[in-house]
């Protein structure tokens, strides 16, 4: 009875209040955009994959062994706590960038069950899944696979967005005020924890993921010189596709020649 009440009262406070109503319809929206994304290119069927998959999951190890280690710096100071615990998040953050949003479902939701302090997994684990799903979207371009700033980039625009939305409905339903320094203590945005985030994905370069996470569905689609062709070919072929990935790419299309026309000869004694 008591459940029903709570969930009564939690669509009637989603109807009458626009905050919370617009923040958690942005939030659904990028999460449906997000994995239908990466339904469409397919990136979950890396997983048939044993290798892939084996990745995936010692990723996780990885993660859980690296949280489990920053729960046991209790008595160091805050900021080592928070670095730490940056740390912990770099090795599912770099499966959602490899692999794309529904392996970045997987990976965070593996992750949020193994560090549940309770029955349910916490705010920030519910949060960082949120984020991996999107940091997945944003992969497909720019890529990481490409340039090295990418990865470090997606991360900042994917927590941005995920405490933007979902956490500004948060902040709505549990009755806080809404301003930027209120998102910013509850996201950790400005921590040790974000930078040495960031600092480690930078660290990783395109290199790595060709690597260590190979095959993957959202790859973008080396770009095609060669040498070889006739200088007349080069200028027929159309630019390549920036968006294209190896799944997703379209035909090559060349341009028409221009052919001269067959003139009938001028000479009447001909």
């Amino acid at each position: 009875m008591n459940g029903a009440l709570a969930r009564s009262d939690a669509w009637q406070r989603l109807g009458s209040d626009p905050v919370l109503f617009y923040s958690t319809c942005a939030a659904l929206i990028l999460v449906l955009i997000s994995l239908g994304t990466g339904v469409a290119r397919g990136d979950v069927l890396v997983l048939t994959r044993p290798k892939v998959a084996l990745r995936v999951l010692g990723a996780v190890v990885v993660a859980f062994l690296l949280e489990a280690l920053s729960q046991r710096l209790g008595a160091s100071p805050p900021w080592v706590v928070a670095a730490a615990n940056g740390v912990a998040a770099v090795p599912v953050l770099v499966v959602a960038l490899a692999y794309g949003p529904s392996l970045g479902l997987l990976a965070g939701g593996l992750f949020a069950a193994s560090v549940a302090r309770g029955a349910f997994p916490g705010l920030h684990e519910a949060f960082l899944t949120l984020e991996l799903v999107i940091l997945g979207w944003l992969a497909i371009y720019p890529s990481p696979r490409s340039v090295r700033w990418a990865g470090p980039l997606n991360a900042l625009v994917a927590s941005a967005l995920t405490w933007g939305t979902a956490g500004t409905a948060w902040l709505a339903f549990s009755g806080q005020s809404i301003q930027l320094h209120d998102l910013l203590a509850i996201s950790r945005a400005a921590s040790a924890e974000t930078v040495v985030t960031v600092a480690l994905l930078f660290a990783v370069g395109p290199a790595a993921y060709a690597r260590l996470f190979p095959w993957s569905r959202i790859a973008p689609t080396p770009a095609a010189y060669d040498a070889a062709k006739p200088p007349d070919q080069m200028r027929r072929e159309a630019p390549a596709d920036a968006l294209a990935t190896a799944e997703w790419s379209q035909l090559p299309r060349h341009r028409a020649e221009l052919v001269a026309p067959a003139l009938a000869p001028d000479d009447p004694n001909a």
